[in-house]
């Protein structure tokens, strides 16, 4: 059939407003949290899998670790556990020619609620408020997900029969470095000639993602309780020391690092400490000086750098002050890499995708998009790299993520829905 224009899709879009508002509300709803090394997205997933059959599409339900060979794969992050009915769910709608093919992609699992200072609403008591949808998970990335499952239900709605194949999907454990879920529907041929990722980009088109390394920097003592004089230096001091380097290192690691799509006030890389303790495991805390205490970090990263260079780099600041720093000295440190490195990766800006791209969005807004970087580490570099596709963030402003009172822009989801409604009539029509 010809091509949908947009202000059919726009008419379209307008009708359902309420409703996707609505079917937004419920997914928010349930409480998909990701809990490494479990996760509750079991429900949600089976919700939309009823929404995807209500419409007539194809579905395959798998886990992440059933696909012949995963677990041997080098981008397959062990000790995750996915017995709580945690599944992928794929849906295709099979095109009828030779058109191109396209994939639209979101995951279900949001980061858990805590800290519990919210003050708009319950977590997954989802309220609209000036414009706002607030609740875990409405900006990342429940809002993004509502978006395309709405776009193709429109497109199905007003007749549209694709000639490429338009395959979408929601995924599981991508939070905290996780990655298996999306890495098992590559795997599994689920893949196209573009892919659309509905990560929040503040509706900049996002041809590139952060990486991110992540670890634990233990500072080794001796331990004890010190009596008749004795001084025992203690780790829990020279882990304030540690907390002041990192600043230093930060620093260090801005200026060592630059990028033509991370130029922007807000795109500098950033350092992230997320947790301190100072108890070895399975042994009981005495009451004195701590044998250990361990700094927990994430340290961010353009696209281009690889392991053994980002550790060179930090191994080598942290060896220099050890050796330097009279406050470090009684000490020894040990880096230990945690999780895995979640890649960065970069998309050709130039490519014909991704210049198809930002010409619908225009077409649809009357306004040119941004291209530039995304600020956040996710799971592209498996799309670009795995499934060999070109692909593009794309998604909603929207703010809290990862943090109390989280909201999504409710404009912003209508405007996505009906943009790619007519990127998937163009591209696959």
């Amino acid at each position: 059939m010809s091509r949908i224009c947009r202000d059919t899709i726009c008419s379209a879009v307008e009708k359902h407003k309420d409703d996707i508002v609505d079917w937004t509300k419920t997914l928010i709803r349930f409480a998909s949290e990701n809990r490494p090394p479990t996760g509750s997205e079991g429900e949600a997933q089976e919700f939309f899998a009823s929404e995807v059959k209500q419409c007539g599409w194809e579905i395959d339900m798998f886990r992440p670790d059933e696909p012949e060979g995963i677990k041997d794969h080098p981008v397959w992050l062990k000790g995750r556990d996915y017995s709580n009915n945690r599944k992928n769910v794929v849906a295709t709608w099979k095109g009828k020619g030779s058109a191109p093919s396209i994939l639209f992609s979101g995951h279900m699992d949001v980061a858990p609620y805590e800290p519990d200072n919210w003050k708009i609403c319950r977590p997954y008591e989802p309220v609209v408020k000036d414009g706002r949808l607030y609740g875990r998970g409405s900006s990342d990335m429940k809002g993004g997900i509502a978006s395309f499952f709405w776009s193709l239900k429109i497109l199905k709605e007003l007749g549209f029969e694709p000639e490429g194949d338009i395959i979408f999907e929601s995924i599981v454990d991508e939070e905290f470095a996780g990655g298996n879920g999306t890495l098992a529907s590559r795997l599994k041929g689920y893949n196209a000639d573009l892919a659309i990722l509905t990560e929040p980009t503040r509706m900049e088109v996002c041809t590139a993602s952060l990486g991110a390394f992540l670890g634990d920097l233990i500072i080794k003592g001796k331990g004890g309780m010190p009596y008749m004089g004795t001084s025992i230096p203690n780790p829990i001091s020279g882990a304030a020391r540690i907390i002041d380097l990192f600043s230093e290192w930060q620093d260090l690691w801005r200026g060592m690092n630059v990028h033509p799509l991370f130029t922007e006030p807000g795109k500098e890389l950033n350092v992230i400490l997320w947790n301190i303790d100072s108890k070895v495991p399975d042994e009981f805390t005495q009451l004195g000086t701590p044998l250990i205490t361990k700094i927990s970090w994430v340290t961010w990263c353009y696209p281009g750098m690889t392991e053994r260079e980002f550790y060179q780099h930090f191994e080598k600041f942290w060896n220099d002050h050890v050796e330097n720093d009279p406050r470090l000295k009684p000490f020894e440190i040990e880096i230990i890499p945690t999780f895995h490195y979640v890649k960065a990766w970069e998309t050709d800006s130039q490519s014909h995708a991704v210049k198809r791209v930002v010409d619908i969005m225009t077409e649809y807004t009357g306004e040119r998009p941004k291209v530039g970087g995304a600020s956040i580490s996710c799971d592209l570099a498996i799309y670009g790299e795995n499934g060999n596709m070109p692909a593009v963030i794309i998604g909603p402003r929207g703010d809290n993520l990862h943090a109390p009172d989280e909201w999504v822009l409710i404009e912003d989801i209508f405007t996505l829905t009906g943009i790619f409604a007519l990127l998937a009539a163009s591209w696959c029509g």
